[in-house]
C-alpha cells in the first residue's frame, strides 16, 4: 500500500511539474510578446547597432594609421636602399681608382 502511495505521489508531482511549467511557459510567451518588451528589444538592437558603429570607426581610424605607418617604412626603406647601392657603387668606383 505504501508503495502504491508513494507512485501516485510521483504522478502527481510529475504532472504537476509539468502544468508548473506549461503555465511559466504560457506567461513567459505573454511576457516577452508584450509591447512593452518589444520596444526593449528595439532599444537593445539599436544601442547594438550604435556600439557597432562606433566600433567600425575605430577599425577604419587604426586602418588610417597602419597605412600611414606601412607607407613611412617603405620610404624609409627605399631610402636605405638608394643610400647602400650608392655606397656599392662608390666602393666599386674607388676600388677600380686603385
Amino acid at each position: 500500500m505504501l508503495k502504491n502511495l508513494k507512485k501516485a505521489t510521483k504522478i502527481s508531482k510529475s504532472s504537476g511539474l509539468f502544468l508548473g511549467g506549461a503555465l511559466f511557459g504560457t506567461l513567459g510567451l505573454k511576457v516577452l510578446t508584450s509591447k512593452k518588451a518589444k520596444e526593449t528589444y528595439a532599444h537593445v538592437i539599436a544601442k547594438s547597432y550604435q556600439l557597432k558603429d562606433e566600433l567600425d570607426a575605430n577599425v577604419s581610424t587604426i586602418k588610417q594609421h597602419t597605412d600611414d605607418v606601412l607607407a613611412d617604412a617603405q620610404e624609409i626603406y627605399l631610402a636605405q636602399k638608394q643610400q647602400e647601392q650608392a655606397d656599392s657603387i662608390e666602393d666599386i668606383a674607388g676600388a677600380n681608382e686603385v
